[in-house]
């Protein structure tokens, strides 16, 4: 039987993934937890064999969760599940310790697959190949994105690129859907975190 622990701050994603996880043979979900400073509590209390995270959470995002765990638990494999995959993101997670790196929207046999993987084999990494980082934004995104980072307001970049302030809006709008961040000056953070932007 293996152990699972599914992280995950939607409570529909978790609840999901324990329905679907708990409807395969020899799966045994032994905790749900919303963020990373719930999981090691829970890791630490069933040291589960796998351990299935969302990676942008809050209080503790999955890196700095898999960091702890790796004192902690050594022991449990973490396998990331993205909501918005990013190939630096899962290079970052390979390196970090991870066993895996798989976008949310994976199908259940390709999922059930990797956990069965992962726990059979200690130095097995999974992945599924997604669009990359760099092609996420849009040029025009890219150019705004750019702007912010040198600290232009709103005005400064639509005369630069002679472009109306609603477009610029509309553009920041994009780019923090797209990197799942609540303002600009955070986007900027997670870009250059992704590699997106280089200092």
């Amino acid at each position: 039987m293996i152990s699972i622990l599914i992280v995950d701050d939607h409570p529909m994603v978790r609840e999901g993934l324990e329905a679907m996880l708990l409807s395969e043979e020899g799966f045994d979900v032994v905790a749900l937890s919303a963020n990373g400073e719930d999981a090691l509590k829970a890791a630490a209390k069933h040291r589960p064999d796998v351990i299935l995270s969302d990676v942008r959470m809050p209080k503790m995002d999955g890196f700095a969760m898999l960091e702890h765990l790796r004192r902690l638990v050594p022991e449990s494999r973490v396998v990331f599940l993205a909501g918005m995959p990013l190939k630096e993101e899962e290079r970052r997670a390979e390196e970090g310790g991870a066993r895996g790196y798989l976008p949310k929207d994976v199908d259940q046999d390709r999922l059930s697959a990797a956990i069965r993987e992962v726990a059979a084999d200690a130095g097995r990494f999974v992945r599924e190949e997604f669009q990359s980082a760099p092609s996420l934004l849009t040029a025009r995104e890219m150019d705004v994105l750019r702007l912010v980072a040198q600290g232009r307001q709103r005005d400064q970049i639509a005369a630069a690129l002679g472009i109306g302030p609603e477009s610029v809006k509309t553009h920041l709008k994009g780019i923090m859907n797209k990197l799942d961040c609540p303002n600009a000056t955070s986007a900027v953070g997670r870009a250059y975190e992704l590699g997106i932007l280089r200092a």
